[in-house]
Formats: structure tokens, C-alpha cells, sequence
């Protein structure tokens, strides 16, 4: 499940948790709880319960739980059987399983490439900046 580098597990916001800012990192993020605020990650992973109130800038995403906000991802956005976007998204690709809602507009392909590199800039950005 996790072989590459970027795959590392760096921050975990458990189930029980509620946490209201900003957070990054150029590994995985994992959201269990409730987060409000802007995430910047390499991949993004939203479990089952979780809820961001936010935006998310990051260049892989699984979405499981539930997101109100903007979502702008270089690579791959995911969502899963439970996953409900509530807001526009920006992608590459992207898949919504049998189940998963998106409520909003997606932009995908080669047209959106300005918006991908600069969500792609936004997490190396954040990253040094924390440093």
C-alpha cells in the first residue's frame, strides 16, 4: 500500500480529532476527523468519517468522506463509494466509484494544465515554508 516515498505517512488527523488551519506536507496526509482550512499534500487521503471544510491543493486524492470546498490535483482525484464532493474540482483524471457524489464542476484533460501546476507549486511552496 505504501512503497513509495511520497506514500510515507506523515500526518494523521484521527477520527476523534478537530482541527481548524492550515496543513501540508510533501508525503501522504491522512484525514479521519474533522479539518477546516486549506490541505497541501503529495496525496490526500479522506477516510469514511472524515470532513474538510476547505479547499485542497494536492497532487493525489482519495476521497472517502465527505469535502466542501475546491479541489485542485495534479495527478489522480478518487472517489470512493461513500466520497462526496461539495464544490468544483480541477484535475488530470479522475474517478467516482458507483455511490460517490460530486456536486460541482470538474475540469479535467490538458485544459486545466495552468490551474495543475500551480496546486502542484502550492505544495512544494508550503512544504519549504514550514521548514
Amino acid at each position: 500500500m505504501f512503497n513509495r516515498k511520497s506514500d510515507r505517512l506523515d500526518l494523521i488527523i484521527g477520527k476523534n480529532s478537530k482541527v481548524t488551519g492550515e496543513v501540508g506536507s510533501t508525503g501522504t496526509i491522512l484525514i479521519e476527523g474533522t479539518f477546516t482550512g486549506d490541505v497541501y499534500g503529495e496525496k490526500v487521503i479522506l477516510g469514511e468519517k472524515s470532513y474538510v471544510k476547505g479547499n485542497i491543493f494536492a497532487n493525489r486524492l482519495s476521497i472517502a468522506g465527505k469535502i466542501e470546498g475546491r479541489v485542485n490535483v495534479g495527478g489522480v482525484v478518487e472517489v470512493k463509494e461513500t466520497g462526496c464532493i461539495s464544490g468544483d474540482v480541477v484535475t488530470r483524471r479522475m474517478a467516482v466509484m458507483k455511490g460517490g457524489i460530486l456536486n460541482g464542476i470538474c475540469r479535467m484533460g490538458d485544459a486545466p494544465q495552468v490551474q495543475i501546476e500551480e496546486t502542484e507549486k502550492k505544495v512544494v511552496e508550503f512544504a519549504a515554508k514550514e521548514r
